[in-house]
């Protein structure tokens, strides 16, 4: 890349307007007097996480509706008894169990953001990618970028530009090519402290450990830790067509779960993936990109004894690739990236923790020195 802004340079992936990614983008959007029952329907047809909502009353957007919502709004409505008596229990209960009119109670309007972890954030559409990327590294998933105050242009999300970054990467700075090629591990990218639980273990438990946790997913694990399954949010959109599965298993929702994206999508969805510490970050874009998923788990061998790697991988080890949603084709070296049946879980690496190493690591933005990342406005 040129050292000189402006004389031939490729634009950097970060300087771009957040209305590029989203201008051929379909909005999908609810009525914020649809039960949650209509707008789960939503998030399962459209395959999507979340859903802003409309008052068509004051002509305006009051929220987002998303699936940690739907799960804080099913432990609310569990954790208080038949009995209790109004003006008890928790605030989050009486917000759930005591509606301001009649019979408005699964109103998806009452429990939108219940779970005060994916507010509905908004920009302009001239808001820079460095900018919307600065709130995804601080945890958001989401934002909508607007066309005006009563119509959304589109919903930009986290995996969006991991995708818009990993397509441009033959643009990107030799710093972003460094970080591409290095380990996981070396990149201290994996996060070790991850909560597992059984197949066994009750949906309702789950979601308690996913709110208090704060987390999107669950690896489900054997008794010596070894991965067999996934949790997801994507899962407990379907509680609320068939509440009878919040009596279940995990397992028992997961295959219900499988069951109908099959139906819908005419393939198995069974298909766990996972990556080695040694994996590099390229390797763990493509397989993110390829798969849609939001994070990836990572896994060691059970015979494996932590050793320190280079950080790199020459281009002779590189064995075999995978295909990415994009036009590349990345080599890797399967036998030590790639996670098998079998293997032990010993952490994991999500989007989240990718944008913040791509904005903590992005160039000064030398042909504007005013230029703020961080800035919303």
């Amino acid at each position: 890349m040129s050292e000189h802004p402006g004389l031939g340079a490729p634009r950097h992936w970060l300087l771009t307007a957040a209305q590029d990614l989203v201008d051929t983008q379909k909005v999908v959007q609810i009525d914020a007097c649809a039960t949650v029952e209509e707008a789960c329907d939503a998030l399962i047809e459209h395959n999507i996480q979340s859903v802003p909502l409309y008052d068509a009353r004051s002509h305006s957007y009051v929220g987002m509706f998303d699936v940690h919502d739907l799960a804080a709004f099913i432990l609310a409505r569990r954790s208080t008894r038949p009995s209790s008596q109004p003006g008890t229990g928790s605030p989050l209960s009486r917000r759930v169990l005591e509606p301001a009119e009649p019979a408005s109670n699964d109103l998806v309007g009452r429990i939108s953001d219940l779970s005060h972890l994916n507010p509905f954030y908004s920009v302009v559409p001239e808001t820079t990618v460095a900018q919307v990327a600065q709130v995804f590294a601080k945890g958001a998933h989401r934002v909508a970028v607007m066309q005006s105050d009563r119509e959304i242009r589109g919903i930009l999300s986290q995996a969006r530009v991991v995708r818009f970054f990993f397509e441009h990467s033959d643009n990107a700075t030799l710093a972003e090519h460094q970080l591409l090629d290095t380990s996981l591990d070396t990149l201290g990218l994996v996060t070790r402290d991850v909560v597992c639980v059984s197949p066994d273990t009750p949906v309702l438990k789950a979601l308690s450990l996913l709110e208090s946790h704060r987390v999107s997913s669950l690896p489900l694990v054997d008794n010596e830790q070894r991965l067999v399954g996934s949790l997801s949010l994507s899962d407990v959109k379907h509680l609320a067509r068939n509440r009878r599965l919040t009596r279940a298993s995990c397992r028992e929702l997961v295959q219900a779960a499988r069951y109908v994206q099959g139906l819908r999508e005419g393939q198995d969805k069974a298909a766990i993936f996972s990556a080695r510490p040694q994996a590099t970050l390229r390797y763990v874009l493509a397989k993110l990109i390829a798969t849609g998923a939001h994070r990836i788990w990572i896994s060691e061998a059970v015979s494996s004894v932590t050793s320190s790697t280079p950080e790199t991988t020459p281009a002779s080890n590189r064995r075999a690739s995978v295909s990415s949603a994009s036009s590349q084709t990345v080599p890797v070296d399967l036998a030590r990236y790639a996670g098998e049946f079998g293997d032990r879980v010993c952490g994991v690496v999500s989007l989240t923790d990718i944008l913040r190493l791509l904005v903590d690591s992005a160039p000064s933005p030398r042909a504007d020195p005013d230029y703020n990342y961080a800035s919303m406005d």
